[in-house]
């Protein structure tokens, strides 16, 4: 970004000249026909949650592009994300200005055949961002690190509650199980309550009907920035400048680095022109400023990948997804 003090003065003619050629380059690039009149959400979760919140990041920033685009959000529950994903597959409705935002449990879900779709019956258009996993308590809670949670269960053997925002054997439990595994924890010395998206989590916590939270950074960064909750740690490599504060795991010697990638996806029933909309409108977006406020708003992780590249990274995926799914005994 320039400075304005300090940025390039051209005379006011060419000014006026650069500024009018500017506007009609975006009215070209940024139009209701090349960027799309219209773009329905389908939201595999209830509201609040990570996907909730990436499919409304997304069409933020793209009304922030294009303020005369129609955007339209459906939160469609149920299933595990299996409501969802049979209604976009199988369903006669027309989707040919819908992305399907997803993220791992679209994996997780169809290896333990809590639904019959996999990422194979749909279009992958991109892969965007990635979110660590994180473990939060309320403010004044006597635990500081992840640390004193597991001395404090090692000393008193007493089963902590632990929510989260999805049923047992999805992401939150999975992240959950990890963790523990790599304490030297017995998984079954914490209770999981699973709720109904990462907003009902939180709630959870923040009314103290849990002793703990499992969610993703996404889902809580703004909570502990206002001192509404405590994270203790957090599943990524290193520190994250978004909030560099919170500790990994692995300063902690639990060596556990895990994220939770969330992308979009189209329908089989779109025609080449419209799929090519679709992937144009997500170019456009990750491209932009207001997506990278959005970025930097709930910590996450950019991890663009195109249609060929993510699809390739989905199989990748589901094999080691598989394979820890098979050592936690979760299939």
């Amino acid at each position: 970004m320039v400075d304005q003090e300090q940025g390039f003065k051209l005379p006011m003619k060419k000014l006026k000249k650069n500024i009018s050629l500017i506007g009609l380059f975006a009215l070209f690039v940024f139009s209701p026909s090349s960027l799309g009149a219209r773009l329905d959400f389908l939201i595999p979760a209830g509201p609040g949650g990570g996907l909730d919140s990436t499919a409304r990041a997304m069409g933020d920033s793209l009304l922030k592009v294009n303020p005369s685009m129609k955007i339209r959000y459906e939160n469609r529950t149920g299933g595990g994300g299996g409501k969802a994903m049979s209604y976009f597959v199988n369903s006669k409705v027309s989707f040919q200005n819908t992305l399907l935002v997803n993220s791992t449990p679209l994996l997780i879900r169809s290896i333990q055949g809590v639904f019959k779709q996999t990422y194979e019956d749909v279009v992958p258009i991109a892969a965007l961002i990635t979110d660590p996993a994180v473990i939060a308590v309320n403010p004044d809670s006597k635990y500081n690190t992840w640390n004193d949670v597991v001395e404090d269960i090692q000393r008193n053997q007493k089963k902590l509650l632990v929510g989260g925002g999805s049923v047992r054997g999805s992401l939150d439990h999975i992240a959950l199980s990890l963790l523990l595994e790599a304490s030297g924890v017995p998984i079954r010395s914490v209770q999981y309550v699973p709720y109904d998206g990462g907003g009902k989590a939180l709630v959870g916590l923040m009314s103290s009907e849990v002793n703990l939270l499992v969610s993703g950074l996404g889902e809580t960064i703004n909570q502990h920035r206002s001192k509404s909750i405590k994270i203790l740690g957090i599943s990524s490599e290193e520190r994250l400048p978004s909030i560099p504060s919170i500790p990994t795991f692995k300063e902690d010697n639990n060596n556990v680095v895990f994220s939770n990638w969330r992308g979009v996806f189209a329908s089989k029933t779109l025609d080449q022109k419209e799929m090519e909309t679709l992937k144009e409108i997500v170019s456009i977006l990750k491209d932009s400023s207001h997506w990278q406020i959005q970025l930097d708003r709930y910590g996450w992780t950019p991890f663009y990948l195109n249609e060929i590249e993510f699809k390739n990274f989905l199989r990748d995926q589901e094999a080691q997804m598989r394979e820890t799914l098979i050592k936690l005994k979760m299939i």
